[in-house]
């Protein structure tokens, strides 16, 4: 935590850590948000606690603008959308998108996402650096790929002359990379069948494709130095509560 170093925060008591930023990742239906809620309830009782989706971060000046017109763009070209790229992706589809590689439109989404989540996340940092815990509903990995992370680096563009698509790679990737590590992350899992069972009982519900990706996708997160808690959440709840509860003590 050396990031920064805080004094006290506005409700009279601080962590010995100065604030801390602890982040929530793993596939759908594993828990995360209802877990961070709990969480925001137990530590707010005596610290400053925010809690924030770095999953949807909201839109800034920069991609107010672009993010109106998505709906639109999406029904114009619905092959350029996120999950239908990323399914082509998993299959190893050699051309994800015709000659020139991926959709542009995936390319500048997946830009803008990275600087929306950037301005999210350096911003929560000046809140703990204050003394508030930050709690995250997901979190960007140093693996490529994986959900919440980058995205294009990994996928084909033609070589050998200028091209949009590499430029726009290079920048997600910089973005991501000044993104500072979490203090701590709780990496929730459960049973691929587990997770379909509980997407499938839950108000709104992934397509199932979706979720099997996803679970596929989560269970080699890269988070370098940065201290991860794996829980398996297919136990009785007050047991999974349990070891968050002392796993975030001691990160305190």
């Amino acid at each position: 935590m050396a990031y920064r170093r805080a004094t006290r925060s506005h409700k009279g008591m601080a962590p010995r850590s100065g604030g801390a930023v602890i982040a929530f990742v793993g596939s759908e239906a594993t828990g995360k948000s209802t877990l961070v809620a709990q969480m925001r309830e137990w530590l707010g009782e005596h610290f400053a606690v925010k809690q924030i989706h770095a999953g949807k971060p909201n839109h800034t000046l920069l991609s107010f603008v672009p993010n109106c017109f998505l709906p639109l763009l999406r029904w114009l070209a619905p092959s350029s959308r996120s999950t239908r790229v990323e399914s082509r992706i998993v299959a190893q589809q050699p051309a994800v998108q015709g000659p020139k590689g991926f959709p542009l439109i995936f390319a500048v989404r997946s830009a803008l996402l990275a600087y929306d989540r950037r301005s999210l996340l350096i911003r929560v940092f000046g809140r703990a650096a204050n003394g508030s815990i930050v709690l995250c509903d997901r979190y960007p990995s140093l693996a490529g790929g994986a959900p919440d992370s980058p995205q294009l680096s990994r996928l084909p563009v033609p070589a050998g002359r200028f091209s949009v698509r590499r430029l726009l790679a290079q920048l997600e990737t910089h973005l991501y990379r000044q993104i500072p590590p979490p203090d701590l992350v709780i990496h929730l899992s459960a049973p691929l069948a587990v997770t379909l069972s509980r997407n499938a009982a839950r108000g709104k519900v992934e397509p199932e494709d979706y979720v099997r990706r996803r679970h596929a996708l989560s269970c080699d997160l890269d988070f370098g130095d940065t201290p991860v808690l794996k829980i398996n959440t297919d136990q009785p709840r007050e047991q999974t509560v349990r070891q968050v509860k002392q796993a975030i003590w001691s990160a305190l």
